[in-house]
């Protein structure tokens, strides 16, 4: 992430109907909505997927989050990582798990193993942008083929929002907690 902020969030005094409508679809006033909403159609078609992945996920909140946070943690996204830190911890994660998905290698017996295999899966998928057939064999076991579609959408959605969110300065609101690597 850069530390200086690219594009300025747009203030409501600047928002036309829509964008105004689009931030409070979003739910919050926060950095990552009032800076993507500059690119209104975009921002628009992006809402909807983004609300899919975070709500209404098929995977279990503790370890959707995990993914997301093991995702912001690869692709060093600062604002993911303190905003999904709060979101996390508000479904069972806790300090030896957030430790966990900031190490730099996780191997089998750091954690259970279906977290291990989680870490594995973002880290393949960041990396390399493919499940390594290790990764796919145990996630076949453990998941049905929809979710891991879903997993791999997930991973892909927020490395992508990561990239955007880097590149723009998008900063952390007051009150978030800071990622462990800064």
């Amino acid at each position: 992430m850069t530390t200086t902020e690219r594009v300025a969030p747009l203030p409501p005094e600047e928002r036309d109907e829509r964008q105004a409508e689009l931030v409070r679809r979003a739910g919050a006033e926060a950095g990552v909505y009032t800076t993507l909403v500059r690119a209104t159609d975009v921002f628009a078609d992006f809402l909807p997927f983004g609300r899919r992945m975070l709500r209404l996920s098929s995977l279990a909140p503790r370890e959707r989050e995990m993914l997301i946070m093991r995702t912001a943690f690869r692709c060093s996204a600062a604002y993911e990582w303190s905003h999904h830190d709060v979101i996390g911890r508000g479904v069972g994660l806790d300090d030896p798990d957030l430790e966990l998905l900031a190490r730099g290698t996780v191997a089998d017996g750091d954690a259970d193993e279906r977290t291990v295999l989680l870490i594995r899966a973002a880290d393949e998928l960041v990396a390399d942008h493919i499940l390594g057939d290790a990764t796919w064999a145990r996630l076949a076991e453990a998941y049905p083929v929809p979710q891991i579609i879903e997993i791999c959408l997930l991973v892909g959605e927020y490395a992508m929002l990561a990239g955007a969110l880097n590149s723009l300065g998008v900063q952390i609101e007051e009150g978030y907690p800071k990622p462990p690597w800064m």
